[in-house]
């Protein structure tokens, strides 16, 4: 049965809000507001102000789910609570039958942009936002009548997180992010940290 990806990104991201609704109210009531000195930091403006790295799980179209690995940069704010995120993530994955084999592999590069819905005097964001990417596909098959393949292809992604400002410079997130990709859509759940440098 072919899998509905929209539907499933879409109860994803709702769970996400949910959760991070429930959690929010929750850290309202058992903690004070957060000191000063794990307020989310004020650097503000366009830079390089911080890097980070993300694993997560990535279920992509016509091949089975797997491990994706990635890395990002935060370039700061063009205006408040609005972020600029370039990254990098990889997956690859296989299946065989006897002799025969299917690779597939994904390697992309995009950028993204985070808008923050900040609560006053809590350590975790709710986050929504798009991007843009070029995506290196790859194909490597042994199939009859199947030839290896090359493409790169642009990409449209949508996603929605929480983040969470363990310290002044460090936070962790986490995420669901759905990408429209010509015959290469996939559904990502990411985790991560980043460390931001205060100047």
């Amino acid at each position: 049965m072919a899998r509905s990806y929209p539907r499933l990104f879409l109860t994803c991201l709702v769970a996400v809000g949910l959760g991070g609704g429930v959690a929010s109210a929750a850290w309202a009531q058992s903690e004070a507001p957060a000191p000063a000195s794990q307020a989310q930091p004020h650097n503000e403006g366009l830079g390089f102000k911080g890097i980070g790295a993300r694993i997560g799980f990535v279920d992509p179209e016509d091949a089975s789910g797997t491990l994706v690995l990635g890395g990002h940069v935060d370039a700061g704010t063009f205006v408040h609570n609005v972020h600029l995120m370039p990254y990098v993530e990889y997956w690859s994955t296989g299946a065989e039958a006897g002799t025969v084999h299917v690779d597939r592999s994904d390697f992309t590069v995009a950028l993204d942009v985070d808008v923050d819905f900040p609560m006053a005097g809590q350590r975790i964001t709710p986050y929504l936002g798009g991007g843009l990417g070029v995506h290196f596909l790859s194909v490597d098959t042994n199939a009859p009548g199947e030839t290896n393949n090359d493409d790169t292809k642009a990409g449209l992604n949508i996603q929605g997180g929480l983040r969470n400002q363990l310290m002044p410079n460090v936070s962790l997130f986490g995420e669901a992010r759905y990408s429209f990709v010509s015959d290469a859509n996939s559904f990502r759940l990411l985790g991560g940290f980043t460390y931001n440098f205060i100047y």
